[in-house]
Parts: C-alpha cells; sequence; structure tokens
C-alpha cells in the first residue's frame, strides 16, 4: 500500500524537548550558564543568519505592491545530516510503510544525505541496486549528497580482488585510479563531496606499496575529473575520545599535505563516542575547531553518535555538540552515523540511534528535531513593499515561498549563498 505521509506528521513531536542540565549526569560545560553559549549564539546569529530580499514583479519588472507572502526555509545550507542504510529504503523484504517511513524521517529530519556503506569500494557491488534510486530520490528532494569514501587505504577494506595486487604496485596503483575515475563519473546525481582519504594516519598499506605522494595523485584525479567536488581527508579520535596524541598527528598529517600542494578542501571529524567515554565539552570541541581551522580548509562533522544507555545525557549532549558545531564559522555540516536503530538490532550501536527500532523518537532525537525543525527555522508572513519587496531576516538555505496573486503559486528559492532573489509573476 501506498504509506500515507500524514500519519507519519503525527508522530512528529509538538511540544518543546530541549533538555535542560538538572535532568543529567554532568559533563563540563554543560551547565546553562555555562559561558560558551551566548558566545556560540551570537555566532550562529553572525555566521549563519543573513539579511535577505525577496522582490516579486510582474513582466517588464513591474513591482508588485502590497502581496501576502509566506516564506518557509525548508532546506539548511548547513549540511544537517544522516547516513541511512540504503537496504531499508528499497529492499523489497521490508513493507512500503516501512521503505516509504524511512524516506520521510530522511526528508524532514536531514538536510545532507550520505549512503552509510554503499559507496565503500567494498560493499558497492552488493548495494548498487539501491544507490541510483536513492540518488534519484535526493535529486527529486534536492537534497545534497556526500560520498564516503574513496580510498580507505586498507586492503581489508577493498574488494578481496585487490589483495591479490599487493606484490603489483603498476596493478594496484592502476585499480585504485579506476575505482576513483569510476565513483566519480558514474552518477547522473552528483555527489557534491567526497572523503577521498579516510583513516590514514594509522592505515597506510597503499602509501607503503605506491609511494606517499600516492596521496596527491587521488586528490588530483578527483579534481582534474571534477573541480566542483570538495575533496575531504576523514579521520576519527580528533574531537571525541581525548586522544591528544591522535589529534596532533592528524594536524601535521594535513598540514604536511597541505604543503606539499595536495588540493584538500576540507577536514573530518568523525566523532563517534563509544560507551566508556566521556564526551568532550563543548568549549574544547570549539577550541580544537578553531585549531584546525589555521590549516586552511573548511571543517565538517563527517560520522557523529554517542552511544550510552543514559539517554538524558545523550540528548543534553546532543544538543550542546549541534549547538557547537553549528556555531563554528569554519564548519560547514554535522552527519550522524546512526540515525535509526533498525528492526531487529542489526546495527553496531544501536542505543547511539536518535530513532528506535519501532521508528519512535528517542530523547536526542526529538532534540535534533526540535533545534534543526524549530529554534533553527525560519518562517514568515508579510506583505511586499511599495517596490515589491519583502525584507527579513533568516537561516541560510533554501525556501518555498508561496503568494496568492491572479493565481496560488509556491516558488522554490535560494538562498544559501546571496541575500537576494526576484521572482517574476506570469
Amino acid at each position: 500500500m501506498k504509506f500515507d505521509r500524514r500519519d507519519f506528521l503525527k508522530i512528529l513531536p509538538v511540544a518543546p524537548t530541549i533538555i535542560s542540565a538538572a535532568e543529567t549526569k554532568s559533563y563540563r560545560g554543560m551547565s546553562d550558564s555555562a559561558g560558551w553559549r551566548a558566545d556560540a549564539h551570537k555566532r550562529i546569529e553572525q555566521h549563519r543568519k543573513d539579511d535577505f530580499k525577496v522582490r516579486i514583479i510582474e513582466s517588464a519588472e513591474k513591482p508588485v505592491k502590497n502581496l501576502k507572502v509566506d516564506i518557509s526555509l525548508y532546506r539548511h545550507h548547513f549540511g544537517f545530516g544522516a547516513a541511512p542504510k540504503l537496504a531499508r529504503f528499497y529492499d523489497q523484504r521490508f513493507s512500503a510503510e516501512v521503505r516509504g517511513l524511512y524516506h520521510d524521517f530522511c526528508e524532514v529530519l536531514f538536510h545532507k544525505l550520505t549512503p552509510e556503506n554503499s559507496l565503500k569500494w567494498k560493499h558497492y557491488k552488493n548495494n548498487k541496486k539501491f544507490v541510483e534510486p536513492f540518488l534519484a530520490w535526493c535529486k527529486q528532494k534536492k537534497i545534497p549528497v556526500r560520498g564516503h569514501c574513496l580510498v580507505w587505504p586498507e586492503f581489508r577494506r577493498a574488494p578481496k580482488s585487490i589483495e591479490k595486487l599487493r606484490g603489483d604496485p603498476k596493478a594496484l596503483g592502476l585499480a585504485i585510479r579506476e575505482h576513483i575515475k569510476f565513483m566519480i563519473n558514474n552518477f547522473d546525481y552528483p555527489v557534491t563531496e567526497w572523503d577521498v582519504l579516510n583513516e590514514a594516519v594509522n592505515h597506510d598499506q597503499y602509501m607503503r606499496i605506491l609511494g606517499k605522494e600516492v596521496v596527491t595523485e587521488w586528490f588530483q584525479l578527483v579534481k582534474n575529473l571534477n573541480p566542483s567536488i570538495k575533496k575531504y581527508i576523514n579521520d576519527y579520535s580528533v574531537l571525541t575520545k581525548n586522544n591528544v596524541r591522535h589529534r596532533k598527528r592528524y594536524y601535521r598529517y594535513i598540514r604536511n599535505l597541505l604543503d606539499s600542494g595536495v588540493p584538500i578542501d576540507g577536514i573530518g571529524f568523525q566523532s563517534h563516542i563509544p560507551k566508556g567515554f566521556n564526551p568532550t565539552s563543548p568549549e574544547e570541541i570549539i577550541r580544537i575547531a578553531d585549531d584546525f581551522s589555521t590549516l586552511g580548509p573548511e571543517l565538517q562533522v563527517t560520522e557523529f553518535d554517542f552511544e550510552t544507555s543514559n539517554q538524558d545525557l545523550q540528548a543534553r549532549y546532543t544538543q550542546d555538540f549541534l549547538t557547537a558545531i553549528f556555531s563554528h564559522q569554519k564548519m560547514t555540516g554535522l552527519i550522524t552515523w546512526t540515525p535509526f536503530e533498525y528492526a531487529k538490532n542489526n546495527v553496531p550501536k544501536p542505543e547511539a540511534a536518535l530513532i528506535d527500532k519501532d521508528l519512535q523518537f528517542k530523547p536526542n532525537g526529538l532534540v535534533w528535531y526540535e533545534l534543526i525543525n524549530k529554534r533553527w527555522m525560519t518562517k514568515l508572513s508579510g506583505y511586499t513593499d511599495g517596490d515589491g519587496y519583502l525584507n527579513f531576516r533568516g537561516f541560510k538555505g533554501r525556501y518555498l515561498v508561496s503568494i496568492s496573486h491572479a493565481k496560488e503559486e509556491t516558488f522554490d528559492i535560494d538562498l544559501s549563498d546571496r541575500t537576494e532573489s526576484v521572482i517574476t509573476l506570469t
């Protein structure tokens, strides 16, 4: 049967769910009066919002005066995203209702998507039947897609056939290049950014065989194939786990690559918080991001989740982590790696999920929804002035503009990187 989206909307939260500090165990910077909060809110106002103008005109640039206009943000420019399992979207073993729910959750909750493991070299063959319909759906919904990942330089992370090339550097290098070319050129709906290199600080089997300079070759190849793709390096234990040694190694590794001319556009931070680890304080998160900002490329949290049975603590920290990251000028997105628990618990970290196996919001999922769809939302009504303008301040992103003139019409405008849009009525 066709799933009725109205049923999905009934389960969306209505009452505010922002968690207060008094309800949970504490971590440094958790207090409602912590100094970092006011600074973060100021940065959000400064960096994530702008003053916009929407002008309504008729032919010959005649302004439409005193026209009621309804404006609503539907897609943040900042990449609040997720990494869903694509099988849940398209595998016929799951009911149409369940598959519809996964689509609806992703459309409402997330403004960027990465198909979890489906684009990895090792897993693509078994998942390609899901990738094309997923990309087509993202195109229809205007949801940006990021790719993870092109090169994970360990043989166990590639198809078994690649292991046979361990003793043949020429063939190995060719296989990696051909894989990169295929993944960049193969899809009708473009993947706008890629983790070109994943976890290379501690995993460098390919580089030991092919030489360190091969990293430059991989990044340059992606740039040559499609200059518009943002090229990321990605690694773990930088914002989380308090692994200072690994953090410093990652910083030096990136600095050396940049000094060597490697065209890196973005720096990724995985940001998994396993059981037994205390959350990094928001102040420290911001300080680390400041440090990496000095390298030049943009920053992004690529794989956030927090595995704990303490759901109040999980929700509170999710709120603070999102706030700290969203407030940082160099950050461009935040991907949650475990959006769903899924049925039968076939996810490695079910406690980290935002949505439980019964497709109900957990407290951390409610916080995610509240922040992105309510607190950081722009929705307003107003009337055009004598020159046809409606001026407003709002969050950067894509907007739906609804008007009723000779007929009711809705327009889709992009105010991600510009401050004015002109709509011509026909």
